[in-house]
């Protein structure tokens, strides 16, 4: 009986042996068919991951970089009932919870599934505006072969291959009476791309509100026939009352609130969330009364012309690289790790500068834009401008330089202030005026003194080059 046992307990084990050498063999033959597959991809694609596990994971079930979302999220959108009047938001477009940029996402994220190209063509505006529409606006060209990876696309070619390489709009035709396509303009230097969905999901419904002329609204300058304005402009008008109620907008700097102590002391305190070491940090009051606090590699500097400066000397990374939407999170990054950024903030523009690139942002308060003087903002003097609110520029995935107004922003809820309707009177906002203008934008003027005020401000620059910024 034992022998026969044993017998049988041999031929199990060597049973087992052989399955198991049979199941090595095949994990072997997979794990090179799909080596060989990996060095096929090296040779012959660009991955900018070389991890071949992320790569097929990434093929199997793609995910969006969040670079990539924040770097699509449009600056304002303008919204029309069909009745002739508009509401235009900045406020909350960079929450993607927001209804409006909900909305947005998830028609993006179906065309470029299910989306069918017509044609593209001459807009027509009083055409495009006069029935219920969505649109959403870039304060500089967003580029084709980026915006569908915010998305979850792979690559650009959904744009890029029916000839839009640049857009600076997208308007939205929700399904409306008989229409039951949506349909998708994407908009630049008069002309239009048209897409639609035969199919619209029940997600991609969109409540049609009536827009009421009692309060602050926007006219198009296509649909009440301005001949010298350009169609596309949006023009501010006042409720029935024939004036606005706002607040005024109190410009405050954390950086000087130094009652009871020295103001280099203070302002150390302010700054130290820059260094990796704050205990290292060295300071000193140059003769032309700027304050510089430093490390080696790191240099911040306070100016009395209410400009906060960041710069890094650290060497770069022999053979380091980096893409344009990483550089772009960085900077991204590195304004949210500034706890002094109180305020909604949106992408201005950007440019290629050396090994990388220049962002410029903006800030909203009350779902209006803070609005740069048209001669940039002085740092340590006149011939050393601040162009935008924030300026950071990223090399090679490294911050080297970071500038920013001092300023947050807050209303003083204890002052109510109208604004008269001649403020909104077009033909005294122009009168005398013989340039082109570009745009007319509702918002806050920054000044060196003093609060804000709600103003109309006239636009004679569009977004033009690379980002938007000249």
């Amino acid at each position: 009986m034992d022998n026969n046992n044993n017998g049988r307990d041999v031929k199990g084990l060597l049973a087992v042996r052989g399955a198991f050498r049979k199941l090595k063999s095949v994990l072997i033959m997979f794990l090179v068919a799909l080596a060989i597959y990996q060095t096929g991809q090296l040779w012959f694609v660009h991955l900018a991951n070389r991890n071949f596990f992320l790569f097929l994971t990434a093929r199997i079930n793609p995910s969006i970089s969040e670079g990539y979302r924040e770097f699509v999220r449009p600056s304002r959108m303008i919204y029309g009932s069909g009745n002739g009047r508009f509401e235009v938001r900045y406020r909350e477009l960079m929450d993607a919870n927001n209804p409006p940029r909900g909305y947005f996402d998830a028609v993006m994220t179906e065309l470029f599934v299910d989306g069918r190209f017509i044609s593209k063509f001459e807009t027509d505006y009083v055409s495009l505006l006069a029935r219920p529409v969505l649109m959403y606006e870039y304060a500089f060209p967003m580029r084709g072969e980026i915006f569908p990876l915010g998305f979850g696309q792979r690559t650009g070619q959904f744009l890029t291959g029916r000839g839009i390489d640049t857009f600076s709009s997208i308007a939205i035709w929700p399904p409306y009476d008989d229409d039951v396509r949506l349909r998708v303009f994407f908009m630049l230097d008069g002309y239009s791309w048209e897409f639609v969905l035969d199919s619209v999901s029940e997600a991609l419904s969109f409540p049609i509100t009536h827009v009421s002329a009692a309060n602050l609204h926007h006219v198009s300058a296509g649909l009440e026939g301005y001949e010298y304005l350009p169609p596309q402009v949006f023009v501010a008008r006042p409720g029935g009352l024939g004036w606005v109620a706002s607040f005024p907008v109190t410009v405050a700097n954390p950086y000087l609130d130094h009652i009871g102590e020295r103001q280099i002391q203070f302002i150390r305190r302010q700054v130290r969330h820059f260094f990796d070491n704050p205990a290292a940090i060295t300071d000193r009051i140059a003769a032309d009364g700027v304050w510089t606090f430093s490390t080696n590699h790191v240099t911040v500097r306070y100016y009395d012309t209410d400009v906060v400066e960041f710069a890094s000397f650290r060497p770069r990374p022999r053979n380091a690289t980096s893409s344009f939407i990483e550089d772009f999170s960085v900077a991204w990054g590195f304004i949210a790790d500034d706890y002094h950024v109180i305020n909604e903030v949106y992408l201005m523009g950007y440019e290629a500068r050396g090994a990388g690139y220049v962002f410029w942002f903006g800030y909203i308060v009350d779902n209006f834009p803070v609005i740069m003087p048209p001669e940039g903002w002085p740092v340590s003097s006149y011939e050393d401008i601040l162009p935008a609110p924030i300026e950071v520029i990223v090399e090679q995935g490294r911050i080297t330089r970071y500038r920013r107004l001092a300023h947050n922003f807050h209303f003083d809820m204890d002052v109510e202030y109208g604004n008269r309707r001649i403020d909104f009177d077009l033909d005294t906002l122009l009168y005398g005026r013989d340039d082109n203008i570009a745009n007319l934008v509702v918002g806050y003027p920054m000044r060196h003194t003093g609060p804000l005020w709600k103003e109309w401000i006239v636009s004679e620059i569009c977004p033009t080059g690379e980002g938007g910024m000249d």
